[in-house]
């Protein structure tokens, strides 16, 4: 049984879900979502304003994530294939080979910071506080990042069991794969309450919600594979890592 059966063996039944996110708010991260520079601090008269909605925010949000991992059975410069859990074949069609290149298997994951950081961010705006309601959102966005976190560090501890490792997320939307790929994602949770639903114009809500896909493979590959953001011209890009 090659290293990719048994990760599937071990993973391939799910959805996954997770609801142990770290409690701790990452302040740094919620500075570049408000779009401070790395090692820029506000003025000081700002300080007692961020730190008063940023536990606001904590104590609102309702971070967790859910993800499904599946077996890749085809993938190429500008498509990606898997096998549902039902048998049956889904595509993904984007610039998957230049994120995804070293992918045996596929995590699918959809992360949500909860409802009640994005019904305090639209209080605060429509009570004329737009200050607040920004810094809550930049919360959210913390938020829903953390819970995705927590997805890759999982799939990075099972994988290495097997010698494999995950590669960057790679998310609709961005970097050559159209957003209206939402609904190849979402498709693959079925019926499950994800807490995350898609809107017609295949937006998310909440909106402080992420999506994608982790290619998981040999991690000797993953490695030599190296980063896209590497190779990638756009280097005013917020999601470069």
């Amino acid at each position: 049984m090659g290293s990719g059966t048994k990760l599937l063996a071990q993973l391939g039944t799910g959805p996954h879900r997770v609801d142990d996110v770290p409690g701790q708010i990452d302040r740094g991260e919620v500075l570049r979502y408000l779009g401070y520079p790395q090692g820029v601090e506000p003025a000081a008269r700002l300080v007692s304003v961020l730190d008063e909605w940023i536990e606001e925010a904590g104590r609102r949000a309702t971070p967790r994530a859910t993800y499904v991992v599946l077996p890749v059975t085809e993938l190429s410069n500008r498509r990606l294939k898997v096998q549902t859990s039902d048998g049956f074949e889904t595509t993904f069609n984007g610039a998957i080979g230049e994120f995804l290149g070293a992918a045996e298997c596929l995590g699918v994951f959809i992360a949500t910071a909860g409802p009640g950081v994005e019904q305090l961010a639209t209080e605060l705006m429509n009570d004329g506080d737009p200050l607040a309601g920004m810094i809550v959102n930049a919360v959210g966005a913390e938020r829903a990042e953390a819970a995705e976190s927590v997805v890759i560090d999982q799939l990075r501890e099972n994988a290495r069991e097997h010698d494999f490792a995950p590669t960057l997320p790679y998310s609709p939307g961005y970097c050559g794969m159209g957003l209206v790929e939402q609904r190849t994602l979402f498709s693959l949770f079925g019926r499950a309450d994800v807490g995350v639903t898609l809107t017609e114009s295949c937006l998310m809500q909440p909106l402080k919600s992420v999506s994608g896909l982790i290619g998981l493979g040999p991690a000797e590959r993953v490695q030599a594979f190296g980063s896209p953001c590497d190779r990638c011209e756009l280097y005013s890009c917020s999601m470069r890592r």
